[in-house]
């Protein structure tokens, strides 16, 4: 197969959201068109030269969306491919394959890995001899007139909106304007809201606690308050700004912001970040008074929906607002007259109000903040939205075969590519935006604003992933982890960071051509007291010539972390007397891939150290394990300890043994006899005298 270059080239992909699926069927396409131009395809084949048979026959050149039936709920992963500034050009939807094992909530720091990479994306633009069966087969061209293209369930995002002419045929919206206005053809256009808010004022009944002093039955009854319910429902759009709502400008004084968390004001059917102020009574002057702009600006925003429909459409919507407005101002206008009471007394209370709130709401409330649409957006599960610049993408099936637990299986993937306007990025919590620009991570400046000293930052962070230029803000920072850091040749940023104690790498990789660089500047850190990477990390040995007087001058320890897991792995029964972590893989990779302390540069002028910390490894070849060859090598250099004068403890982890007798005859023993002929210090708790002694 004749190599095809690819057309959006991509860096990394990272694992965006879980679409959360309950009808059996992932749907792609523009949000505001809502499947109404939809191609129905899908496939319960396992094998994959089935599957792609199958799928191969689609013609859907003329659609602009698809809906793809899978015969099983669950949890479809919606991941994202960017390039090294973070830009997404592909989109990638599991159309087949429920996982829920890779997704993780509350995240703040986010890995790409190299085989989804290779999976969804290179291998369909490769020309691998012996390359399993994948194929890539072109849909449609997604025009996305709305600028968003959404990810989601059967009948779209917006299907208890604007109907799914199934299970919600009619829809919310039609209780509030035909939806005729928003099709044309019978596809629905970029004109349709996405976002519904229902005001509403009427009698509220409130409960109250019962007591015989309290009850209702002992005193006189009051009048019966009259009952009325006026409503009015306001139509979000990305076509709007904030300017072209009415109810923001007649409600102006009213509306409150809702702070995070629970708020006992705010009706359990809204999804809008505001609320009525329950402390501001409503007048009937004030809202007169802004009646006449109001419907000024809801001329504006008509013109703006509904260029094609205008006069009729003004006129529907002119006389609900109309309704709603003086209805509230001929209701409340006699309670702000001070009548004469007559010496009578006023009533205590009332257990019935009559006011305004916002009733409920439908759609995607969190595109918007307040009457503002968002730039930074935000995903969760079946609200996967995506604002793009308005044009035309492609739309593929990425077909492959995968094997799991020793089972092979067909995996689909709808990829949208060439996506323009939408940026990576992390809001000030952690959490994974997209950006219609180019501007810098908010969770990095939220650390810059607070002046944390603490901090974890990856590629996201970066904004250019080939660069560490962005840390150098971090000024006050003591203590940085690095996540999915890899490849980079030029470090000069991390000897900016003048304060910093404690450096930790977490799943990066620093190889061969960037090693001295790192090395260089790692050294040139003033504080620096602690550096440890986590197990999956690479970190070589730098090539070259290093420069011999830069070592650091404070650092005490370098450590790896390993997790649990991989220390209470057992080997089989042929290798129960071996030691070593990590006793089920016999292909150990582990010590390949970090170099020991003592393969640092310049390690013997490092006079600071006060721990060594080694991390043997299972190795079949190996009964004492990986750690205790190398050491027990003709090369290894136990001189090296000699000149480290503040050097306390070495212990070497993974090596198992409960009384000092059991290392007699062992190569743990001549490695140790070796060492503390140079430095008399301890090794696992054991003194020098003690292995001498053996």
């Amino acid at each position: 197969m004749p190599k095809i270059k690819d057309p959006y080239p991509i860096t990394d992909v990272y694992l965006l959201e879980m679409n959360a699926v309950d009808a059996a069927a992932v749907t792609v396409g523009d949000l505001c068109e809502n499947l109404s131009n939809d191609f129905k395809s899908g496939s319960d084949e396992f094998k994959i030269d089935e599957v792609i048979k199958e799928l191969s026959k689609s013609k859907a050149s003329k659609k602009n969306s698809i809906t793809f039936s899978n015969g099983a709920d669950g949890g479809y992963s919606v991941y994202v491919g960017v390039d090294s500034k973070n830009k997404i050009r592909k989109i990638f939807a599991d159309a087949n394959y429920a996982e829920y094992a890779n997704y993780k909530d509350n995240v703040q720091n986010y890995v790409s890995y190299y085989w989804d990479l290779e999976e969804f994306n290179n291998q369909f633009f490769n020309d691998k001899k012996n390359k399993p069966a994948c194929k890539r087969i072109k849909l449609f061209d997604l025009k996305t007139n709305s600028g968003l293209v959404s990810v989601g369930d059967y009948g779209g995002p917006l299907r208890l909106l604007l109907g799914d002419g199934e299970y919600f045929e009619k829809g919310e919206i039609e209780d509030h304007i035909d939806k005729k206005y928003f099709k044309k053809n019978g596809v629905f256009q970029n004109n349709t809201p996405f976002f519904v808010v229902k005001f509403n004022y009427g009698l509220i009944t409130k409960a109250e606690q019962s007591s015989f002093s309290s009850s209702v039955i002992h005193e006189a009854s009051e009048p019966q308050q009259s009952n009325v319910n006026f409503s009015y429902t306001e139509l979000f759009s990305n076509l709007l700004d904030e300017k072209c709502y009415p109810t923001k400008y007649i409600f102006e004084d009213y509306l409150l912001k809702i702070e995070e968390g629970y708020d006992s004001d705010v009706n359990l059917y809204s999804d809008f970040n505001l609320k009525i102020d329950k402390n501001k009574k409503l007048s009937g002057e004030y809202l007169s008074k802004r009646l006449p702009k109001a419907i000024q600006i809801l001329r504006k925003q008509t013109k703006i929906l509904f260029k094609e429909n205008f006069k009729e459409v003004f006129q529907i919507r002119k006389k609900q607002f109309e309704d709603f407005i003086i209805g509230i101002i001929k209701d409340i206008e006699p309670q702000e007259l001070e009548l004469p009471t007559f010496n009578k007394k006023n009533k205590k209370r009332s257990l019935s109000d009559k006011k305004l709130e916002i009733n409920f709401t439908k759609g995607i409330a969190k595109l918007f903040d307040g009457y503002q649409f968002k730039s930074d957006v935000d995903f969760k599960l079946t609200e996967i939205i995506f604002p793009v610049k308005k044009s035309s993408y492609p739309v593929y099936y990425h077909c492959y075969g995968r094997e799991d637990e020793g089972e092979e299986y067909a995996r689909v993937l709808i990829n949208i590519e060439g996506i323009n306007g939408c940026y990576l990025n992390k809001d000030k919590k952690g959490k994974l935006i997209v950006n219609p620009n180019y501007k810098e991570s908010l969770f990095l400046k939220n650390a810059i604003d607070q002046k944390l000293k603490s901090i974890t930052i990856d590629k996201i962070d970066l904004r250019n992933s080939k660069s560490l230029k962005e840390i150098e803000r971090l000024k006050g920072i003591e203590s940085l982890t690095f996540t999915n850091i890899k490849y980079l040749n030029d470090w000069t940023s991390l000897s900016k960071l003048k304060n910093l104690k404690h450096l930790h790498l977490n799943q990066c990789i620093i190889d061969y051509k960037g090693a001295k660089s790192f090395f260089e500047n790692l050294y040139k850190l003033p504080k620096l007291e602690n550096f440890s990477v986590d197990i999956d990390s690479w970190l070589r040995e730098p090539f070259g010539v290093f420069p011999k007087n830069l070592y650091p001058k404070k650092l005490k320890e370098f450590s790896v972390i390993i997790p649990n897991d991989i220390k209470e792995e057992k080997p089989s029964e042929e290798y129960e007397e071996y030691q070593g972590y990590a006793g089920k893989d016999e292909e150990q990779f582990y010590m390949r891939r970090i170099i020991q302390i003592h393969n640092f540069p310049n390690f013997d002028k490092i006079k600071t150290l006060e721990k060594i910390n080694y991390y043997n490894f299972f190795y079949t070849t190996q009964k004492e394990g990986n750690v205790i060859s190398n050491l027990s090598d003709e090369y290894f250099e136990p001189t090296k300890f000699k000149h480290l004068k503040k050097l306390k403890n070495i212990w070497i982890y993974g090596y198992n043994f409960k009384k000092a007798e059991e290392l007699k005859e062992t190569k743990f023993l001549e490695i140790a006899k070796k060492i503390t002929n140079y430095n008399k210090i301890k090794i696992n708790g054991i003194s020098y005298k003690t292995f001498k002694n053996l």
